[in-house]
């Protein structure tokens, strides 16, 4: 996503507080919190989808020298009216031969060196045997199907920048660049934790009422999506000597780029993250933003560790890692700062007016008669409904206090396919 495309709100000076910014504000904090991890160098079977830490220059010119374009005749044009004697066939990795003499042709492949002395090749289908010798028929043209030395790059001719992810075609470039290894930024380690005596971390048969952890596998798969590798802290109960012992076993931990925790940061009883973290020196940028879902997103840093707070609703921290886990993961990875961009669609459905906080809504994407994207508001916007955002494909973006919005009404959406692995 573009630098600065981020989804808008309103800032109030009211509002803008540590405690509590708008979306924007804690965007800003978030990118100035975090560092692109270090670099190492691997072979280009491994460099598919990760990011280039270096710039690279070619280290030759592509093609070498003059190759054929297209399976025909080389030759000089200003001899091709004639019956030309055929000297030879050059094939793609061949020598480049001796100059064409006069009155000469030279059966060619596409891919072999142009012969000296030679400025076009004629393709076989334009041309007639003659006995032993070679007539050119009408409709051939001088100076065609020769790719000229460099003229798909030059020596010294730039090929990555840092920051790209590298694509298929881009590790193709670097190959034909002459380079078998490429720097790129190792993956982020990210450790997950979820807290929380009520989560179980996976289905027992028999009696009793469980509320299995979903938080978890879906931070870790978008740890992966995203370009990271995941690490399982697994649960901590909602315990205070508990939960400082698990967050000081990241702290000791070597290699942790990035905590990712759900739950335990809201305003409860049991809700005992905030000061787990603040009796281990823990320095909020941000200790909630005011959206919904999502007010119980925290930021800030144990010691050097950046560590990110998402709520324990299975929706609200989804919501969260998609405005906040995405953009954090992009910015280790060294790759350009990746905050959502909202687009435009046409309400299906009325939406009711908002709170004080920005609104996302869960919908689904359809098209008008005209083919412009429409947005239809699904009927359960609970928190913890993960079925719901399982079926829906974007959010609408609401503005704090906003009025209800009728049908055909512009509305802003974030489309979750721009998102991959969300």
């Amino acid at each position: 996503m573009r630098r600065g495309a981020h989804v808008q709100t309103s800032t109030t000076t009211a509002n803008a507080t540590i405690d509590m910014p708008e979306i924007a504000e804690a965007l800003a904090r978030l990118e100035r919190g975090l560092r692109a991890v270090g670099s190492e160098r691997v072979g280009l079977d491994e460099a598919a989808g990760r990011i280039c830490a270096e710039a690279l220059a070619a280290r030759l010119d592509a093609p070498p020298f003059a190759v054929a374009a297209m399976d025909g005749y080389a030759l000089r044009w200003a001899e091709a009216g004639a019956l030309m004697d055929c000297t030879g066939v050059v094939r793609a990795g061949d020598p480049i031969g001796p100059p064409l003499a006069s009155g000469t042709c030279r059966r060619i492949f596409t891919g072999a060196p142009i012969p000296p002395q030679a400025d076009t090749v004629v393709v076989q289908e334009l041309t007639e045997a003659v006995g032993e010798r070679v007539r050119i028929l009408p409709g051939a043209a001088p100076h065609r199907h020769i790719r000229a030395a460099g003229s798909n790059f030059c020596l010294g001719a730039p090929v990555t920048r840092p920051g790209m992810r590298l694509r298929a075609r881009d590790i193709g470039l670097v190959a034909a660049a002459g380079y078998a290894e490429i720097r790129v930024h190792r993956r982020p380690r990210v450790a997950v934790l979820s807290t929380g005596n009520e989560l179980s971390r996976a289905f027992a048969e028999g009696p009793g009422a469980q509320i299995l952890d979903a938080n978890r596998p879906a931070l870790k798969a978008l740890v992966r999506a995203w370009g990271g590798v995941p690490l399982d802290l697994g649960i901590a109960p909602d315990d205070s000597a508990a939960l400082s012992v698990s967050l000081s076993r990241v702290l000791a931990t070597e290699g942790i780029d990035l905590l990712v925790t759900s739950g335990g940061a809201s305003v409860g009883d049991f809700d005992l993250l905030s000061p787990a973290l603040a009796g281990l020196g823990f320095e909020p940028a941000f200790r909630k933003v005011r959206m919904r879902p999502g007010k119980a997103t925290l930021f800030g840093h144990l010691g050097p560790l950046p560590v990110l707070g998402l709520p324990g609703n299975a929706v609200a921290a989804l919501v969260s890692a998609l405005l906040f886990l995405r953009p954090a993961m992009a910015r280790l990875s060294g790759t350009e700062w990746a905050e959502s961009s909202p687009e435009r669609a046409v309400l299906a459905t009325a939406l009711p007016a908002t709170g004080p906080r920005t609104t996302f809504l869960r919908g689904q994407l359809g098209r008008d008669e005209q083919g412009a994207p429409t947005f239809s508001v699904m009927g359960e916007q609970d928190n913890a409904m993960l079925s719901e955002l399982a079926l829906a494909d974007a959010l609408a973006v609401r503005p704090a206090d906003a009025p209800p919005a009728a049908p055909g009404d512009a509305v802003a959406v974030l489309r979750f396919d721009l998102s991959p692995g969300f």
